[in-house]
């Protein structure tokens, strides 16, 4: 374990003026280890979720990478093969599956900014975000098979963004994508060349961060909830979510807004 900081937390305006939504960035910072997910990195993003979901005065929330060439390597390799008692390492496993649920649950536009490399588990928790861009030069994939693993944790998160085929493949072979490749397969949603890659991600960050936080929470949950439920408890779900997006000033404000052909004013009411 280390108490170094492995994981940078920053809060930035999303446009260049005082009255600017903020955005907080999570940024990976284990170059010397590719971004690994170890337990004291893990840890350090849930604390980091955590403390932008409940700042009020951050609208979007950013999951980057210090290293030029890596979002993140996956799992610590070193931690499969240490001398741990096996009930040691089962215990620290809750730790994917409750980042996974962090990230659903949380009620902000949760953005993957894959500045480099997404790999292994950190496949799952680019998956797990609401949106995906990608640098030109970047892969993903699950390489774990090649060495004796399979990402069991991630086949869920897998399997819910592409098809059985193309999932099993990735899985199975451990062949890393291109980016371009992952956008086909509906891994990622933008793939970018690398010089326009920060103007992008600032772009995007923006258009995500200026939207209704209220009715972009409402809409979130919704979209969680009614994922795996069947098309009827699915309607009848989203009706009653329609409903309560009908009582509140952001809606009204906003047609206002469009009426006037002005910015809307959002008091997240």
């Amino acid at each position: 374990m280390t108490d170094r900081p492995l994981l940078r937390y920053e809060t930035r305006p999303v446009r260049p003026d005082e009255s600017s939504p903020l955005a907080a960035y999570l940024v990976f910072d284990d170059p010397d280890r590719r971004n690994a997910l170890s337990d004291p990195l893990l840890d350090q993003l849930i604390a980091g979720l955590a403390r932008a979901d409940a700042d009020p005065e951050v609208r979007a929330i950013v999951l980057t990478s210090s290293h030029d060439r890596v979002f993140s390597s996956g799992g610590n390799l070193e931690a499969f093969s240490d001398t741990r008692p096996t009930i040691t390492k089962y215990a620290g496993l809750t730790r994917f599956p409750d980042i996974f649920r962090t990230l659903t649950a949380i009620g902000k536009p949760v953005i993957c900014a894959a500045n480099g490399d997404v790999l292994a588990g950190a496949l799952g928790i680019a998956l797990a975000c609401d949106l995906v861009v990608a640098k030109a030069s970047a892969r993903l994939g699950c390489p774990e098979i090649n060495v004796g693993a399979f990402p069991f944790m991630i086949s869920a998160l897998i399997f819910r963004a592409t098809g059985r085929l193309s999932a099993n493949e990735l899985m199975m072979t451990g062949r890393l994508l291109s980016a371009t490749e992952a956008a086909a397969a509906g891994l990622v949603n933008r793939v970018v060349p690398d010089d326009e890659f920060d103007t992008a991600v600032a772009d995007l960050v923006a258009t995500v961060a200026e939207k209704s936080p209220l009715l972009l929470g409402l809409g979130k949950r919704a979209l969680a909830a009614t994922r795996d439920l069947p098309l009827d408890a699915a309607l009848d779900y989203l009706q009653a979510q329609l409903a309560l997006a009908f009582t509140t000033d952001d809606l009204a404000e906003g047609v206002r807004a469009f009426k006037d052909k002005r910015a809307p004013v959002w008091t997240n009411t």
